[in-house]
């Protein structure tokens, strides 16, 4: 079958010059990952070097180090001068529970795609979704629930409120940072499980590069370029991810032709990132461009027969375009605003077939938006109290079309429209020796002047609240208490969308309410580094689908829903050169009792658990192990029965050989196998995930 596919990515960024923090912990925002994975809070745990990974007593006056904010202002630390940070970390400021996943942990763990940097993270799931789509999970929320941000803009297509992470390379990116809980005001309206912020590699510093080839004509490769040039700061990135099939482990009733090669899991993508900066104190600007161009098929349903009907589809057209432009000034001591703007636009064609064989069209939906938004943010002081103001407004057009076919026969054009506004307001202030607390408002707003073929929708709002306190225990220990309510309102697609006949249209929809509490305790200990985070999550109006007597699926709202767990990290330098990381997350999520005829929330595993060893001898090798293990789930098939999902254990081996240096890089032979047992493993019914790939290539780092 012919495969389309021409991915671009590109961005041009007008950024302030220094150096791309490695590690971010601070003021109850952000937790690193050791020497990649790792974690933080008010005061600054001071992160590991990406060798060393001992961690010092934490010294409770905030040294000068370029990667934690110590004020805002002309003195603030170089991460922030950055616009592309989204919530910036701030001194004073403190947060939900929060994880970075710096550029050496990327590095060390080869991912493809950006939906491969957050594996194994705790707390966070990553999954294709029956439209082929890679998505992320914070904590068993569904992806709407979770905000994706690249450098300072939002990334998701507003009609549906998704993005494939597995379109975008991983050597584009330089940084994953991962907010749980009650996210910061800057983020905006329908961020109710947490937020994934990615920002691109930058510079002026070393060339990054990377090509590799693999199984079932897999392969990926990106190439980025940094440097300064006076008072601008420019970065070009070229990237790419193909495959001819995703690798099938065990056997599936339905909708297989090959017993090795998944049905119509061809991909195709490149990308294209330029960027360019300046800084002229007290302004900086940034502008940028990003591209996406990408065609593929999405798996059908393997449990279901072709009387259920499973989806048939092909994705010849993924477009998106989004331009964003940033400006931070500082106005006067510790006075700063901020301001983001984007642009994007976005047009895909879905290709709906008969059969299996994928040789003759039932019908084609074409899609089409454009989107146009802003956020400033203003932070000043007030007295002791530091002041944080964010508005967020955006506006989002959809156009569709859907055509029967063979006869060619196009339906209505309908247009679609939604407005999403924000405006919040935080304050810092200290409580007393060791204690620091945030506390924030905001108020929510959704309308839909357009509502294409479909009756008019009232305009829904809601008011927003979080609260943060954090417990300076010991120079060793801290603690955190963190908590407050979210708002999500209906995607358009959810409210008007059919899919191609496979959805029934519910106009009642209500916007999803969360009251959201975290408790972090972060732990170290010479190079032992321990984070415990209970939470706890009570939710109203959650939307979920059900099926009806004619075989289409409705969302509908359950009175309402309540998770808790547990998430915890752990990393321990064994020795100088080898480090073990372990990671997990308990969940139980549930519904009201007779809210629905299932209680526990379908497609949420009870546990997940991770560990990886690294042993890096500098300039001689680079070994890591990992083992993730999924708990059980249940899942519902085709007539909306109850199905198990087995649990799993994922496998995967990475190594590294330095093979020659160039300039002042470094040229390595790599390795890679993923799904190293070939284990079948049911994220969702009749959508396993890929078997076992292997891939070998050539980085330059």
């Amino acid at each position: 079958m012919m495969k389309r596919c021409h991915f671009l990515h590109a961005s041009a960024a007008l950024a302030m010059s220094g150096a791309f923090p490695a590690l971010a912990a601070a003021n109850g925002q952000d937790a690193a990952v050791a020497a990649g994975l790792a974690t933080a809070t008010g005061q600054p745990l001071a992160p590991p070097s990406p060798v060393e990974h001992a961690a010092p007593p934490v010294d409770r006056t905030p040294p000068p180090s370029p990667h934690v904010v110590q004020q805002v202002g002309a003195e603030r630390a170089i991460e922030e001068k950055w616009i592309t940070v989204t919530a910036p970390v701030q001194d004073g400021r403190i947060g939900p529970p929060a994880l970075t996943v710096a550029t050496d942990l990327l590095v060390d763990r080869q991912p493809r795609s950006a939906a491969d940097i957050l594996r194994g993270l705790p707390g966070v799931a990553v999954r294709t979704n029956s439209r082929g789509e890679t998505i992320a999970r914070v904590r068993g929320v569904e992806e709407r629930q979770t905000g994706v941000f690249l450098d300072g803009a939002p990334l998701a297509v507003p009609w549906d409120g998704r993005v494939d992470l597995g379109l975008l390379p991983a050597g584009l990116l330089g940084e994953a940072r991962v907010t749980k809980g009650a996210a910061p005001i800057e983020y905006g309206a329908n961020t109710v499980g947490g937020v994934v912020d990615f920002r691109t590699r930058r510079g002026p510093g070393k060339p990054f590069a990377y090509l590799e080839a693999g199984s079932l004509g897999s392969g990926s490769g990106s190439l980025v370029l940094t440097e300064r040039l006076g008072a601008i700061d420019t970065t070009l990135a070229v990237g790419g991810i193909t495959r001819d099939a995703e690798p099938l482990a065990g056997s599936l009733p339905f909708g297989q032709v090959s017993s090795e090669a998944r049905t119509n899991t061809d991909l195709d993508a490149t990308s294209l990132f330029a960027a360019v900066g300046t800084d002229v104190l007290p302004v900086a600007l940034r502008a940028s461009l990003l591209h996406l161009d990408a065609s593929r098929g999405i798996a059908p349903e393997g449990d279901r027969p072709p009387s259920a009907g499973p989806r048939y589809w092909r994705y010849p057209q993924i477009d998106l375009t989004q331009a964003t432009l940033g400006a931070s000034a500082t106005l006067a001591e510790q006075t700063e605003v901020r301001l983001v703007g984007w642009h994007q636009w976005f047009a895909q064609t879905i290709d709906q077939y008969r059969d299996v064989t994928y040789t003759a069209r039932r019908a084609r939906q074409q899609d089409r938006d454009r989107t146009l938004g802003g956020r400033l943010t203003l932070t000043h002081p007030a007295g002791p109290v530091n002041l944080r103001w964010a508005a967020t407004a955006q506006s989002t057009t959809h156009v569709g079309v859907e055509t029967a076919l063979p006869t060619g026969i196009a339906g209505p054009r309908l247009r679609y429209r939604q407005n999403l506004y924000s405006f919040g307001v935080e304050a810092d202030a200290p409580v007393a020796s060791g204690i620091a607390a945030t506390l924030g408002a905001a108020y929510d707003r959704a309308e839909t002047p357009l509502t294409g073929d479909k009756p008019r929708q009232p305009a829904l709002d809601a008011f927003a609240a979080s609260a943060a306190l954090r417990f300076d225990l010991s120079d060793a220990a801290v603690l955190t208490l963190s908590g407050g309510r979210r708002t999500r309102f209906p995607t358009a697609r959810e409210l008007f969308g059919e899919a191609l006949g496979r959805f029934a249209i519910n106009p009642d929809l209500r916007p999803e309410q969360a009251w959201l509490a975290d408790a972090e305790l972060r732990w170290t200990h010479r190079g032992l580094r321990l984070t415990i985070n209970p939470f706890l999550a009570r939710l109203q109006d959650t939307l979920a689908q059900r099926v009806l007597p004619d075989g289409r699926r409705q969302r509908f709202n359950l009175s309402g829903a309540t998770s808790f767990g547990i998430d915890a990290l752990l990393t321990q330098a064994l020795t100088s050169n080898l480090r073990i990381e372990l990671a997990g997350s308990v969940l139980e999520a549930r519904a009201d009792r007779g809210s629905a005829a299932v209680r526990r929330l379908p497609q949420r595993p009870s546990y997940e658990a991770f560990v990886a060893l690294d042993w890096n001898l500098p300039d001689r090798f680079d070994i890591r192990a990992e083992v993730q293990q999924i708990g059980d789930a249940i899942d519902l098939d085709a007539r909306g029965e109850v199905v198990r999902l087995a649990p799993g254990t994922l496998i995967a081996l990475r190594a590294a050989v330095p093979v020659a240096r160039a300039g002042s890089g470094r040229l390595s032979l790599t390795g890679a196998v993923d799904n190293a047992a070939d284990a079948s493993v049911f994220p969702q019914a009749g959508l396993p995930l890929p078997g076992r790939v292997w891939r070998i290539g050539l980085r330059l780092d």
